[in-house]
């Protein structure tokens, strides 16, 4: 004689209080790990993700910049960091060019973050750390900076100049 529950388990069609409770457990687990991987992966990816925002900063009036003489303009902006709100300040060059062309450049030398001032009897931006030189359109003249000055995407508004941060 047989025993009534061996025949339900050994059918496949019905389904036994212990598979019911497997599959049950199953599936909570399953939730529970997607539950904990969404804000882990979006912790991970979300900020590759998400747009940086665009942040333009007036530097000066636009008629302070007289024709192939590179004007300086210091501007503050502000950062956080977590949550230390911190003001920056920062030196450009702006640069009109009797052709028309206007370029905003960074003070910045490209060898090693030194900043550069533009000596008007010489016609050059001279870095004074390690003799880094640069000429009115920024590029390298003489010494060790691998690369130009770089220069900072600019818009007018009401006779402002306006620079983009960030990339």
């Amino acid at each position: 004689m047989t025993h009534p529950a061996s025949e339900t388990e050994s059918d496949g069609n019905q389904v036994t209080r212990r598979r019911f409770l497997a599959y049950l457990s199953g599936l909570i687990s399953a939730l529970i790990a997607v539950l904990l991987a969404v804000p882990v992966i979006s912790a991970f990816v979300g900020p590759a993700l998400r747009r940086a925002k665009e942040v333009w900063v007036t530097v000066g009036s636009i008629d302070d910049v007289y024709p192939e003489r590179p004007t300086r303009f210091t501007y503050r902006y502000e950062t956080m960091d977590g949550w230390y709100r911190k003001v920056d300040r920062e030196t450009v060059y702006a640069v009109k060019r009797k052709s028309g062309d206007f370029y905003v450049l960074s003070n910045v030398c490209t060898h090693l973050g030194c900043g550069v001032r533009w000596e008007e009897e010489r016609q050059l931006f001279q870095c004074p750390c390690h003799d880094g030189r640069f000429d009115l359109e920024g590029r390298v003249t003489h010494g060790p900076p691998p690369r130009p000055l770089d220069r900072f995407r600019h818009r007018f508004r009401e006779g402002r100049i306006e620079i983009r941060l960030g990339a």
